[in-house]
């Protein structure tokens, strides 16, 4: 029997709460873009359903796609925009801060941050004989 690789979820509230985070920016990406026309918003919409694709095939790279995409398009692009957008403030005497701006980076950031430590504990390659595969 041939050996194959899976990723696998030991803890069923993780698996449903990774699958509602990427969904729910998913729909919302589907939504932006929509309405507003822009298709940079493809990108995401496309990283995003490749994700859920591997998370459902339970795909060997299920696991570093979903840390890779959380580090980076979750915690640090927040961080970035987060600081960015303090130094714009901060160079201008903080005329009219936006707080729903800085909150919102602020969570999406540890979202990520904990989206990463979740699957860390959660999420296992294994590897299964082929006649195994459920």
């Amino acid at each position: 029997m041939s050996r194959i690789k899976q990723s696998h979820f030991t803890d069923k509230t993780a698996y449903w709460a990774v699958i509602s985070i990427i969904g729910g920016l998913l729909l919302w990406n589907l939504y932006a873009t929509v309405t507003t026309g822009r298709l940079v918003g493809l990108l995401p919409i496309t990283i995003q359903s490749i994700l859920l694709g591997l998370i459902f095939m339970k795909h060997q790279y299920a696991r570093i796609g979903i840390k890779i995409w959380a580090i980076v398009f979750l915690a640090i692009a927040s961080g970035l925009q987060f600081f960015g957008r303090l130094l714009e403030d901060a160079v201008n005497g903080f005329p009219d801060v936006d707080w729903q701006h800085y909150l919102t980076k602020l969570v999406t950031g540890l979202i990520g941050i904990v989206l990463v430590i979740c699957v860390n504990r959660t999420v296992q390659v294994v590897e299964c004989r082929r006649n195994e595969i459920e």
